[in-house]
């Protein structure tokens, strides 16, 4: 394996899941900026954007061991959007855009749009692992498998309406967190 500083990404993520502090430290001096200017770009607040830094980063430590992580980089900066969206979500940030925040997902279909179809995916799939485990299984096997929700029901034992219950309650979360950038078009990404 080549030295640290020529390897890449992919290396330096299977080191990190060996423990390896050195690779982590390799991968934050690599893309630490990266991830900042993009945090900055929305918020325009350096503390907090180098506290979201270090809080994608934290958790690419803590969890190494249960990531299979493919491309690094789009998975960083998929991190770091959703830490700023959800920080403005929760009010605790104002945005700072040259256009209004609303317009930033007008159609994630063009191909000028800020966020693609597979950003979109990857924001929401990363949203859904913060789901408690039954209610992340029900929104996988609606939307992702496409299954209805007498089809759920009878797949995980419990009735119908508990099912509608429990979807009703992740797409309620779905539209608290990230809503004010894929709501729109998010259905049509699980057909």
């Amino acid at each position: 394996m080549p030295g640290i500083s020529t390897s890449t990404d992919l290396q330096l993520f299977h080191l990190l899941k060996q423990d390896d502090q050195s690779a982590f430290e390799a991968l934050y001096e690599r893309h630490w900026q990266s991830l900042f200017n993009m945090a900055y770009k929305r918020l325009g607040e350096r503390e907090v954007c180098k506290d979201l830094v270090q809080d994608v980063f934290t958790d690419l430590w803590e969890k190494r061991q249960e990531k299979e992580i493919r491309e690094l980089l789009p998975y960083l900066h998929t991190m770091i959007r959703y830490k700023v969206y959800t920080l403005l979500s929760k009010g605790q940030a104002t945005p700072h855009f040259i256009e209004p925040f609303e317009n930033m997902a007008v159609s994630p279909l063009t191909a000028n749009a800020r966020f693609d179809e597979k950003e979109t995916r990857q924001l929401i799939l990363l949203w859904m692992e913060t789901l408690p485990l039954k209610r992340r299984e029900i929104f996988r096997m609606r939307f992702l498998e496409d299954k209805s929700t007498k089809e759920i029901s009878m797949a995980l034992h419990i009735s119908q309406k508990t099912v509608q219950n429990q979807l009703l309650r992740a797409i309620l979360g779905l539209k608290e967190n990230i809503s004010s950038v894929v709501i729109l078009p998010l259905l049509f990404f699980f057909k």
